[in-house]
């Protein structure tokens, strides 16, 4: 008899170098941030890449307070995070649609003024993954 097939978890190289470029959300460090897989995982499998979240090594590898060492739960309480919110949120997908001849961003509950349509889509497709990046940087992501 065989055993049965589990599905692998999606993997998305492009998806975790994104992650590497946000702040550590523990100290806020720009440098050394590594992308660490928070979901459920299994003897020798890692968790989905959409489950990671920006943390310094310090914080998730090799400190006294790190993921690792602490595990999820300690680790979340600790540092007064809700990982859950923050792996949502991360995953969360902006749109841009077209209202009365402009091109209005959406990105979660705010609304935002891309635009004139006569002006072109690619500025409009600039502005919004511009303030993705503030908006996901700026914005305090714990609870």
């Amino acid at each position: 008899m065989t055993e049965p097939m589990t599905a692998r978890p999606a993997r998305n190289w492009r998806y975790l170098a994104w992650i590497r470029t946000l702040p550590c959300l523990v100290c806020g460090a720009s440098r050394g941030i590594e992308a660490s897989h928070t979901g459920p995982h299994g003897l020798g499998q890692k968790s989905p890449d959409s489950s990671a979240i920006p943390l310094c090594t310090r914080h998730h590898r090799t400190g006294k307070d790190s993921y690792h060492k602490l595990g999820p739960r300690k680790f979340a309480e600790l540092h007064n995070l809700d990982i859950p919110a923050i792996v949502g949120r991360l995953n969360q997908k902006p749109f841009i649609r077209i209202e009365t001849g402009m091109f209005i961003g959406y990105l979660e509950d705010q609304q935002y003024m891309l635009g004139m349509t006569a002006e072109g889509i690619a500025s409009a497709v600039r502005r919004m993954t511009r303030l993705c990046g503030e908006d996901r940087r700026c914005r305090n992501l714990r609870r």
